[in-house]
């Protein structure tokens, strides 16, 4: 069973295309994840954390992580 349901998509970031910074290749996976913290995780506080957007390629499935601007 996969992790993804949707389909890979390519990606454009300020205006270019994101290439996957390992092989190369132009289509990603788009998933949200927490950036929590010793922190944040010893507080029980994750729900306050931070989120990014990680986009994971397609190809070799290196993570491709950014913060909101």
């Amino acid at each position: 069973m996969s992790w993804f349901k949707a389909d890979p998509i390519g990606v454009e970031i300020q205006g270019r295309e994101l290439k996957c910074l390992v092989c190369g290749h132009d289509a990603f996976r788009k998933r949200e994840a927490q950036l929590n913290t010793a922190g944040t995780s010893f507080m029980n506080l994750e729900w306050a954390a931070p989120s990014g957007t990680c986009y994971i390629c397609a190809q070799c499935g290196y993570i491709h992580w950014f913060l909101p601007p």
